[in-house]
């Protein structure tokens, strides 16, 4: 090899190329920009699932108290003996009658379609049943038995209404379901005596 064509050594950087570049890289180490994002996609999935689990509870406590009140306002009709002027009919016509009053008060957040309704009269308070242990089974519901008894004088009554409620969000809240297909059986209920009214022919 000749000397034209030995390669110059490349010559040494300077002192002050070295220290910008430790200046950098410390720099770099030291910055916090970004790490709010990096935390927050570390914890959004949960939070979110926590959000919609908080607001899937609200709406059906609060489709569960409109269910109450309109159970409560429907069967003041059956407590003072208006129901037998109101509800004349056989059980089928009486049944869906007093389904249409509950819906009146309802909303809008009660689905009439899926409301089933029980107007049972009973001998003694121990005897009523009311809950959801009686009508949920095997993941549906069991309303076979439901139908509607015309109330006498100083009876003991027992109104029901049963409300098939889908879950919004079923796959992170599936504590509340009791339904099959993510679904969760509202029940109001209301017992209560008659009044002693007279019975007009």
């Amino acid at each position: 090899m000749s000397e034209d064509q030995i390669l110059p050594s490349p010559e040494p950087r300077p002192a002050s190329a070295r220290l910008r570049t430790t200046r950098i890289l410390s720099r770099f180490r030291r910055s916090q920009k970004g790490a709010t994002a990096i935390e927050f996609g570390l914890v959004a999935l949960p939070f979110f699932m926590l959000m919609a689990a908080i607001i899937e509870m609200a709406l059906l406590l609060w489709t569960s108290q409109i269910l109450e009140e309109g159970i409560a306002q429907a069967s003041r009709s059956l407590l003072t003996g208006q129901s037998q002027t109101i509800y004349k009919g056989g059980a089928a016509a009486n049944t869906a009658a007093f389904r249409t009053a509950v819906c009146g008060t309802g909303s809008g957040f009660i689905d009439c379609t899926k409301l089933q309704i029980d107007v049972r009269t009973h001998t003694s308070f121990a005897a009523a049943q009311t809950g959801t242990g009686s009508v949920v089974s095997g993941g549906a519901l069991n309303t076979a038995g439901f139908g509607y008894n015309q109330p006498q004088p100083n009876q003991i009554v027992v109104v029901r209404a049963v409300l098939e409620y889908p879950l919004f969000f079923a796959q992170w809240s599936s504590a509340l379901a009791n339904l099959t297909g993510g679904k969760r059986a509202i029940v109001a209920s209301s017992a209560f005596r008659t009044e002693p009214f007279t019975i007009s022919n």
